[in-house]
């Protein structure tokens, strides 16, 4: 069991901690406003509850297997019996993502309906249930950063105490708060179909990048590398490609202008590069004060995602 789990009480052999409450507490939240979306989206009566039954289990198990395969070395030191030992905690987000994907494309199937339109439905569900996840995250101890030394800041929820009374940056609250600003700015209009689950990927992808930078718990690393930093970037640059690769095969008389996109191509993959150098200069450099790197991680993320937003959000077109 992960360290600083509060255990409640025993079900058999299974203990019940308060995060467990909190995660089906999300996920039943979720699945509320899942049943709500597919009516307001107008797809079929049964899809919430088809996309429901697959997401749960097919979510479970891709972030059980996601989190095991980032620690593959330390569940070889322990026996990998005890990976199947799910009550012990270790979950990753974004293998419940990859398993949702999967459900949706499970659901689309069985369904016959759009996987877009089902993704458009699921994206704003899925924005509640990663908020309120990440408030979870703070009855376990995780989702904290460094130590902060100003007792004018040491306060709920800017900052969190521990057991020792030192205060800690509250990142999971920082998370939890973009999260639920995504859910918010999802439902307050409707859009064409695909763009939903664009602007999720957009704004969430933009968010951790420099928000998973801030975490000083025990985050998923491959090496020197944060797993849920990579696979954000990752995410969002194949959104990218995407959208290049329709801007390219496109035939309509008016589009993008060429040298826009690759303006923000270029950039983007500079600022990309300029983020790996500031996350080595926060634990190497002397040089630089680590506010200094964050303030400048900040500046480049949002750039990155001005010229995320351009590519795949292209308002302004031109005659070629």
């Amino acid at each position: 069991m992960e360290e600083g789990m509060m255990v409640l009480f025993q079900l058999g052999p299974f203990p019940v901690t308060a995060y467990a409450l909190a995660l089906v507490a999300a996920l039943a939240a979720g699945m509320m406003v899942l049943f709500w979306n597919c009516k307001r989206k107008g797809l079929k009566e049964n899809t919430a509850f088809v996309m429901g039954v697959l997401s749960l289990p097919l979510g479970l198990l891709c972030a059980r297997v996601f989190y095991v395969l980032c620690r593959i070395s330390l569940y070889g030191e322990m026996g990998f019996a005890e990976a199947l030992k799910m009550w012990h905690g270790g979950y990753a987000l974004w293998g419940a993502v990859l398993g949702a994907f999967l459900a949706l494309v499970l659901c689309s199937r069985i369904t016959a309906q759009s996987l877009v339109k089902l993704a458009d439905a699921a994206v704003l569900p899925g924005a509640l249930v990663i908020g309120l996840c990440r408030l979870a995250e703070g009855l376990n101890g995780e989702g904290i950063g460094m130590l902060v030394e100003n007792e004018a800041l040491q306060f709920f929820p800017l900052a969190v105490m521990n057991e020792w009374e030192e205060w800690y940056w509250a990142i999971f609250m920082a998370e939890a708060v973009a999260a639920f600003v995504i859910f918010l700015v999802l439902v307050r209009k409707k859009r064409p179909a695909g763009e939903d689950t664009k602007v999720f990927v957009w704004l969430f992808c933009t968010c951790s990048l420099l928000l998973e930078s801030l975490r000083r718990d025990q985050f998923l690393r491959w090496l020197f590398v944060r797993v849920n930093q990579l696979t954000a970037v990752l995410v969002l640059t194949g959104f990218m490609v995407y959208a290049l690769v329709k801007w390219l095969r496109s035939k309509e008389n008016y589009r993008l202008k060429t040298g826009t996109v690759v303006l923000c191509w270029v950039v983007y993959a500079a600022l990309a590069g300029a983020c790996i150098a500031l996350e080595f200069a926060v634990d190497k450099s002397a040089a630089l004060p680590v506010w200094a790197c964050y303030s400048l991680m900040a500046v480049c993320v949002a750039c990155m995602g001005l010229c995320s937003y351009t590519v795949l959000f292209p308002k302004e077109r031109v005659k070629e």
